[in-house]
């Protein structure tokens, strides 16, 4: 008997041991903080607002700033930062001239296999291993954005 009371022993000081310092839990809510997630309002980015582009142009915006900005310019304007480094310039997108003589299979032409498919520069590299079908098409869309006639 004397085993067995010495085998209840261990649980027995453990439990007097950790009693005392679960007294002060409770299982009431800790007082609201003064912030957004307490008042039950959500914290939201503010977004671009642009009314104008089509979702097609929108998705393209993104392609066009991950791909060609680094050349063409965030804006379009030739002006990216690997634009120095280029022996030819690269095509200005805001210029609505140019833009207005290449049609839209051409810019995906472009896209997809290079400036040297239509005898433009030959520094602008194929993205149609990269790109499919409907991101080149979405960045045709958001190219057509960017040459906007000025206004006289």
């Amino acid at each position: 008997m004397t085993r067995k009371l010495r085998g209840l022993r261990l649980p027995a000081i453990a439990l007097l041991v950790l009693l005392p310092a679960g007294a002060g839990w409770s299982e009431t809510k800790p007082p609201a903080t003064d912030n957004a997630a307490a008042r039950g309002k959500e914290f939201v980015l503010p977004q671009k607002h642009d009314p104008g582009l089509s979702r097609e142009a929108k998705r393209g915006r993104s392609q066009y700033e991950y791909y060609c900005a680094i050349c063409h310019g965030k804006r379009g304007d030739a002006d990216g930062f690997n634009a120095p480094n280029l022996r030819t310039p690269p095509a200005r997108h805001t210029d609505p001239i140019l833009m207005g003589t290449l049609s839209d299979a051409q810019i995906q032409r472009i896209i997809k296999e290079g400036g040297g498919a239509l005898g433009r520069s030959p520094q602008m590299p194929p993205w149609g291993g990269v790109l499919k079908s409907q991101e080149i098409a979405d960045l045709t869309a958001f190219i057509h954005t960017l040459a906007v006639p000025s206004k006289k």
